[in-house]
């Protein structure tokens, strides 16, 4: 059974539950303000004068074309299948194509590749990963793929254009930038000329902070994993993983947690907990089935998720960033230009964020902790305090503004229009 319809499956099942429990669906709206943002590591100053801005109400309201390091943006504009000016060539080893999707995120995306064309996640690269709730294009490559298997490939959720051929492979981070055309809706209470001054002010620069989706929308809790893990607390990893109820989950899945967390260690029974939801739960379900015949072994079970791991500790780190950078500006001190994440064995890099460290009870890190994962990247990296934008059009309508603008690669849209308004979701 394909993707879809899985997927139409699930959704099935959760209309007939909705009948049921439709208080377990309710919405909520949600606002991204300064005190729901301290606890992601986000200071911005003034930050309460903000105004409302509701975004992505449709997936098209939010428009990411990457830039890749050429320069060429990978449109989202409907185009032929193979592009006549780079040329196909059977015997070339790479297949280089745009992927234009919604409705996924670019991991989901390569998940179903991987099982539509019968390959390993190695066979595809690519730059950056694109969010699930937006419109989006970007590269990416296939090494030792069939091109006929590719274009018999058809999914409500994505298509592939401009197909060539060459050598080499995607390299991740090897992206110039993105470019973005954003919607954002506001409210009759929007000032227009208090909007443009503030947006006048941050064409200099706006503070570089990691923003929500880092940190795995809606559950916004994968950076205590990463923690875990790096303390060696290997099954409260896992329990979290499984069990935690997330901050902007329904409540009809918070609910499944907490039957899960009764049922911890049974993993049979919760194997049949998840059965109902093979896309929704399928990194849970690849744990879970690792652990039914291995019942001890946390290493193991993580292990069946190397990518996630690899965001977890991200996910950490970034917000380790987050509360150093806030640190400086609480203190309306300048910031350094560039800032460390605690990715790399270079022992400095722990010690620019001691004080935080220690109050997570691990300083200093015992990467041991990190050998049972092969797949981790641990290198150095060093983040910009402050980014630039690039912005081509500002259009203001009676429903709201559209932002056309570029970003440099690994800054986010959502922190730039953080500095510009309250974030609103939901409902």
């Amino acid at each position: 059974m394909n993707r879809k319809e899985l997927k139409e499956r699930e959704i099935e099942l959760l209309a007939r539950e909705y009948k049921k429990y439709p208080h377990l669906f309710r919405r909520e709206t949600f606002i991204d303000g300064p005190r729901f943002l301290e606890s992601f590591g986000i200071f911005i100053p003034k930050k309460e004068k903000f105004p409302l801005g509701y975004i992505k109400l449709w997936p098209q309201d939010f428009i990411v074309e990457e830039i890749p390091r050429n320069g060429k943006a990978q449109t989202i504009d409907i185009e032929e299948f193979f592009d006549e000016r780079r040329g196909f060539f059977k015997e070339d080893p790479t297949i280089y194509a745009t992927l234009v999707k919604c409705g996924l995120s670019t991991l989901e995306v390569v998940e179903e590749l991987t099982s539509l064309l019968k390959i390993n996640l190695k066979q595809i690269q690519f730059a950056g990963i694109k969010d699930k709730d937006a419109l989006t294009s970007q590269l990416i490559s296939f090494r030792e793929v069939n091109i006929e298997d590719i274009k018999k490939i058809n999914s409500s959720y994505f298509f592939f254009k401009n197909v060539y051929s060459g050598k080499g492979v995607i390299e991740t981070g090897a992206l110039k930038g993105n470019e973005f055309t954003v919607l954002v809706r506001t409210v009759n209470s929007f000032r227009k000329k208090e909007f443009l001054e503030n947006l006048k002010n941050i064409k200099n620069g706006f503070y570089n902070f990691f923003y929500l989706q880092r940190f795995g929308t809606p559950r916004l809790i994968n950076f205590y994993w990463g923690l875990f893990i790096l303390r060696g607390e290997y099954q409260k990893a896992v329990l979290s993983f499984l069990c935690s109820p997330g901050q902007r989950e329904l409540p009809y899945f918070q609910k499944l947690r907490e039957k899960i967390k009764e049922n911890f260690g049974d993993w049979k029974k919760i194997e049949k907990i998840l059965e109902p939801f093979p896309i929704i739960f399928q990194n849970e379900r690849k744990v879970v089935c690792y652990l039914k015949e291995n019942p001890r072994d946390f290493i193991g079970a993580l292990n069946q998720i190397p990518k996630q791991i690899q965001l977890w500790l991200f996910a950490y780190a970034s917000w380790l960033f987050n509360k150093k950078l806030s640190f400086y500006l609480k203190k309306k001190v300048k910031p350094p230009q560039k800032m460390p994440l605690i990715l790399g064995e270079n022992k400095k890099d722990w010690l620019f964020y001691k004080e935080f460290l220690r109050e997570n009870k691990i300083y200093s890190i015992p990467l041991k902790n990190l050998k049972p994962f092969p797949d981790v990247q641990w290198r150095k990296r060093e983040i910009k305090t402050k980014e630039n934008v690039k912005i081509h059009r500002v259009e203001i309508i009676k429903e709201g503004v559209i932002l056309n603008f570029i970003l440099p690669r690994a800054a986010y849209a959502t922190t730039f229009l953080a500095h510009l308004f309250n974030l609103v979701s939901g409902l």
